[in-house]
């Protein structure tokens, strides 16, 4: 950011403004503050759409009393342990956060209301819990959840209230997926993709049917891809129109399955 020190004072507002938009809340001020006369004020009447990245102590302090919170647009936590003590609750704005080393300790108390894109870093101990936290939020619309081991196959019961998530992704070394577990509480699934997913037709039968799942994205170790789409047909045949399955561990006549339903 040090080059744009030098220049900062000789390009008009609107490039400046239209500038701090490709930057994180940091970046800008360590750049521009001392820099450019009232630049805090410049951010605020500019109503800047900012992005924070790190919220923590420097942040808390002498950041955060200089912007306006209802332009930061998106959160990322680097370390949950190490979060300073801010109520996200009080980023009204924020539609995209990711929170990284998740734990049931640390789970945050408030959430944004208007939050639509939720990334969370899970350890794996907690993932079970964690998940279900995740999915009691309200409003969230797609989820990405990331940890070593996701083994979902033990996480039967019936949520409080269903989620509205409607947008799933699974990224982890190892995953089980739970397709009785999501038919309960999210009756709005729309897409699912997951990576590394074992056995995944490994369930029971006449589970129901997913009334509004589209589309489907499963990288699968040990499957017969086959059975996987008449499975997979089974429980979403009267929503899904793209299903794609790919199997890591056969061979390359079948490493691919791409299937359109009209």
């Amino acid at each position: 950011m040090t080059e744009y020190r030098n220049i900062s004072n000789i390009l008009c507002t609107d490039i400046l403004l239209e500038l701090f938009q490709y930057f994180y809340v940091d970046e800008l001020f360590n750049a521009f503050n001392g820099t450019i006369h009232y630049f805090p004020l410049l951010l605020k009447n500019g109503n800047v759409q900012l992005h924070v990245r790190h919220v923590d102590s420097h942040f808390r302090k002498h950041i955060m009393p200089n912007i306006e919170i209802n332009n930061v647009i998106s959160v990322r936590i680097q370390n949950m342990y190490q979060m300073a003590p801010v109520n996200l609750g009080e980023f009204n704005q924020v539609h995209f956060l990711v929170l990284h080393n998740v734990t049931e300790l640390n789970w945050p108390d408030n959430f944004p209301k208007d939050l639509k894109y939720l990334t969370i870093y899970v350890r794996s101990k907690d993932r079970h819990k964690i998940f279900k936290k995740a999915l009691n939020l309200d409003n969230i619309k797609r989820l990405e959840f990331n940890s070593t081991f996701l083994h979902f196959h033990d996480c039967n019961e019936t949520l409080v209230k269903p989620s509205t998530i409607k947008h799933l992704v699974f990224n982890s070394q190892r995953c089980f997926i739970n397709y009785e577990f999501l038919l309960n509480n999210m009756p709005d699934l729309q897409s699912l993709k997951s990576s590394n997913t074992y056995y995944p037709h490994r369930t029971k039968t006449n589970l129901g049917i997913f009334n509004r799942l589209y589309t489907i994205d499963l990288d699968c170790k040990h499957i017969d891809i086959d059975v996987m789409i008449l499975f997979i047909i089974d429980v979403s045949r009267y929503s899904l129109r793209q299903c794609r399955l790919i199997n890591v561990n056969n061979s390359l006549s079948s490493y691919i399955a791409d299937v359109l339903i009209s």
